[in-house]
């Protein structure tokens, strides 16, 4: 009878330390408290913003960071994603231009391209002329329409002629079209901007980038090349 009742008892305590259909070991170890028991689901590094957005409107998102490859994505309020960049404007940085297409809360996911963490900062604001108009540009180019690209960029510059990205990029396509004088004269521009603005070391790169396509004629290519810094629109 004593060895049935034991056999009873301990069928008993099997049952109780059994959460979930797992069992828990036996021993000192089984009978003692959890200091903390959690239950969650590992996401990639990222953080979530909303804002409120109205149909036709033109806004600028951006991330910046100055210890991490910044990494954007735009969710619409049913929750599609819209648009994402990673590199902008020939920096690490993020942006994203759009014209909101309905009205509701959009959701922002900002995140690392790497998967490090940092500081780093989220904008959102109305879209100027400039940005618009430098969005656009940058787009036809990623699309390879590169007379289309030439024509939107040169309208680029006019509006400010002291933005010397626009000059690099716009040259980045005639070296496309394979217009070298085009690309050296942009380039040209964009390292005396640098230079005005002291920005030394920028323009000593260039000039160093410049050099060497002027000493190396045969690697002159019309193979295209397009730019990552657009902000790439979903369909």
């Amino acid at each position: 009878m004593q060895i049935k009742t034991l056999g009873k008892q301990a069928s008993l305590l099997a049952a109780a330390l059994t959460i979930g259909g797992l069992p828990l070991a036996f021993g000192p170890a089984a009978f003692s408290q959890s200091l903390l028991e959690q239950r969650g689901t590992l996401q990639p590094m990222r953080q979530e913003y909303t804002f409120a957005g109205q149909k036709g409107q033109a806004i600028l998102i951006s991330m910046s960071s100055d210890e991490f490859d910044a990494a954007l994505s735009l969710l619409d309020p049913e929750g599609k994603e819209i648009a994402t960049n990673d590199d902008y404007a020939r920096t690490v940085n993020a942006a994203i231009v759009i014209t909101l297409p309905s009205a509701g809360t959009y959701k922002i996911l900002a995140r690392s391209f790497s998967g490090e963490g940092g500081n780093y900062t989220v904008t959102v604001k109305p879209a100027t002329a400039y940005d618009q108009a430098y969005a656009q540009a940058a787009a036809l180019y990623t699309e390879g329409k590169l007379e289309a690209a030439a024509i939107a960029y040169s309208a680029v510059i006019q509006m400010d002629v002291n933005q010397p990205i626009a000059y690099l990029d716009r040259g980045d396509v005639a070296y496309a079209q394979g217009n070298v004088q085009g690309l050296i004269a942009d380039y040209q521009k964009a390292i005396e901007l640098y230079q005005k603005a002291g920005d030394t070391e920028t323009a000593q790169m260039l000039q160093e980038q410049l050099q060497y396509i002027q000493d190396m004629p045969e690697q002159q290519s019309i193979n295209l090349s397009y730019p990552e810094h657009t902000a790439s629109m979903m369909p």
